[in-house]
């Protein structure tokens, strides 16, 4: 039986680096401003693509497991939270709350 154990350490580590990345950049004054991005928008939307690329990788490996559709769904949350940071429409929130539904 395959499981996704390792996936799932190969993500939070990648996302605390990434946070790491982002809060050190933004200490030295080189985070780009976009819109009204702030750190926590670079790190969501870090982690939504983060996790989409190692649902991505499950799919096309034989060692990890398939990812299930809520692995889908949080990474696409992710990111969309990310992407409403860059946006002046707060449509992310909405879109979050209204796609999961059946």
């Amino acid at each position: 039986m395959k499981n996704n154990k390792r996936l799932d350490s190969y993500f939070w580590g990648g996302v605390l680096l990434w946070a790491g990345v982002v809060f050190g950049g933004e200490a030295m004054g080189l985070l780009p401003q976009i819109g009204n991005a702030s750190s926590w928008s670079w790190i969501f939307l870090g982690a939504g693509v983060l996790s989409i690329g190692l649902n991505l990788i499950s799919l096309s490996s034989e060692i990890f497991a398939d990812p299930t559709a809520w692995d889908w769904v949080w990474g696409v949350i992710f990111a969309l939270i990310g992407v409403g940071g860059f946006t002046t429409l707060d449509i992310s929130w909405p879109i979050i709350f209204i796609a999961p539904c059946p």
